[in-house]
Formats: C-alpha cells, sequence, structure tokens
C-alpha cells in the first residue's frame, strides 16, 4: 500500500494523535486526581483537568504538504484575524517597506506543530522568555509572554514569523537553528495551549485565504512567489506595450507617361536629319559603282 493509499484504512481520518510525553503526563496527573479524590472526592477534579491540559499541550497530528515550486502554506494551525500592510519587527531583519502581515490566532485545542513555510533555511532565530504570570495570551502584544522570530531565506525569497504565547512552562520551542536547511511543510517547532504568530510575506505574493477562514498547518497554501511575480509581470509588460499600428497596403505602382522637353524634341530631329543624310550618302556610293561598272565593261569590250 503507497504512502497515499488511504482506501485500507479502517479510519483515515484518524490522523492525529498525542507525543509520548502528552500520554505519560497525562496518565500521571489522573493517578494524581485518583490520589486525592481518596482525601476528599472534589480533588479529583484538580488531577482529571491537568489531565486534559496535558493531552492539549501535547497533540500532535499527520499532515502532508502540497508539492509544487515557490508556494507559502500556513505554519500552524489556526484563524486568520487580520492580513494587510505592515512593518516587520526589527528583530526579523527584513529589509524593504512592501511586507504583507498575516495575523493569526491559535486556539488551546488546536494541534501543536510549527511547520516550515517554505522550502531553504533558517537565517536566524531570537527567543523572549516570558513570565509565569502570563499565562493566557489574550493578546498577541501582551507583556510578559515568551516570544520567538523567525527568519526564513531562499535566494532572494525571504519572510518572517513571529511567535507569541503564555509564559507559564514550555509554551514555545524552535528546533531548528540558523544555517539548517528546512523543506515545505516539514516540523520546525513547537507552539503548545495556543497563542499567536504573524507571518510576514513580501508585498508582492496575493494572499489566498481571506480573515475568518481556518488554516491547516503544513497544507492551507497561502500564496505563491513565482505565480504573483510572474502574473504581475504580464500585467505591467502589456499595458506598457504600444498598441500596434496597421500597415497600409501598397497600391499598385501606375506608370507615369514619359515627358519629354524641348532639348529632347531637338535631339529627335537631330537624329532623324543625321539618318536622312547616311541614306543619301549610300545612294551616292552606289551610283558611283555602277558606273565604274559600266566603264570597265566598255574597255573591255574596245579591247
Amino acid at each position: 500500500m503507497s504512502e497515499s493509499d488511504f482506501s485500507r484504512q479502517s479510519f483515515p481520518w484518524l490522523r492525529s494523535g498525542f507525543d509520548l510525553e502528552g500520554y505519560v503526563g497525562g496518565l500521571a496527573a489522573w493517578l494524581v486526581g485518583i490520589l486525592l479524590g481518596f482525601l476528599w472526592a472534589p480533588l479529583f477534579w484538580i488531577g482529571f483537568i491537568g489531565a486534559v491540559i496535558i493531552l492539549l499541550a501535547t497533540r500532535t497530528a499527520e499532515r502532508t504538504p502540497p508539492e509544487a515550486e515557490g508556494l507559502i502554506v500556513a505554519p500552524t494551525d489556526g484563524l486568520i484575524v487580520s492580513v494587510g500592510g505592515a512593518t516587520p519587527p526589527d528583530e526579523l531583519r527584513l529589509e524593504g517597506a512592501d511586507w504583507t502581515r498575516i495575523r493569526v490566532s491559535v486556539g488551546p485545542t488546536k494541534t501543536n506543530g510549527i511547520y516550515a513555510p517554505m522550502d531553504g533555511a533558517i537565517d536566524h532565530v531570537i527567543r523572549e522568555t516570558g513570565d509565569p504570570a502570563a499565562f493566557a495570551a489574550m493578546k498577541p502584544d501582551r507583556p510578559g509572554l515568551a516570544v520567538a522570530y523567525v527568519s526564513l531565506e531562499s535566494g532572494v525569497r525571504m519572510l518572517g514569523l513571529r511567535y507569541a504565547t503564555g509564559g507559564f512552562g514550555p509554551r514555545l520551542e524552535v528546533d531548528k537553528e540558523s544555517g539548517d536547511a528546512v523543506r515545505l511543510g516539514r516540523g520546525i517547532g513547537t507552539l503548545r495551549l495556543g497563542g499567536w504568530y504573524d507571518l510576514y510575506i513580501p508585498g508582492t505574493v496575493d494572499v489566498i485565504p481571506a480573515p475568518g477562514q481556518t488554516l491547516i498547518g503544513s497544507e492551507t497554501i497561502i500564496g505563491t512567489f513565482d505565480g504573483a511575480s510572474l502574473e504581475r509581470a504580464a500585467k505591467e509588460t502589456k499595458a506598457d506595450a504600444p498598441e500596434p499600428v496597421e500597415e497600409a497596403e501598397p497600391e499598385d505602382p501606375v506608370e507615369e507617361a514619359p515627358v519629354i522637353d524641348e532639348e529632347d524634341e531637338l535631339t529627335l530631329e537631330a537624329l532623324s536629319g543625321e539618318d536622312e543624310a547616311a541614306e543619301e550618302q549610300d545612294e551616292d556610293v552606289t551610283e558611283m559603282f555602277a558606273r565604274l561598272r559600266k566603264e570597265a565593261r566598255k574597255i573591255q569590250d574596245d579591247g
């Protein structure tokens, strides 16, 4: 059975699960809840809620990224909050002013994978430790959140990511370092119990999803580098091209009547006169030869 053939699976939709730490942690919290329940029954719910939180924090999923050149995919599950032009943070080191920011909210029940939004390499990673007092990331710019900045590049292509989540516990991890090669849709880190992320892409890229739509990390296509550039270049070329000028069909040449001026008339008359003189001269020569022949015959007869 090939990797893309799910016809023989009993539950082909079941492609999610939990990390090993999730199973171990959830079981431990559940046992603690049982022990506390022996002391006082309501204490059981403390362990039960802890087990649920641990399982949510370790929820994973199998993803199949699309295959094409120049694609940008969603790096994490979430809901698009806004799309618009914005200046990237200085930590991302993105040059130029033409950038589009896609702000996404990630719920606590979403899977925890962070995936590479493009093919290329990690340019740099900057991490900021959060404050344990800031447990929930109600707003993306709240003070005390755990923040990570990740920039990716591939030749002239670049984009940046800013992740923010609560500062309590190991909520945000990036497994890659500067210079590491990454493949489209492959895992590069973990975001636990939700949060926010801003994806900064060049302004020339047309964003496909709209605010309010749900993204699936590693699978939802955000846009494409080459497609937008080629389409925009084609439009500009078409707009700048001059309008074709229709060439007039060549007309049949008209033969002009020869024009004879006075000088030409004189020349023709002179030529006619020369022809007549030549004819008269030919007649005189003929008569002379005829007389000579007569004289020669007379001499022969006398002799």
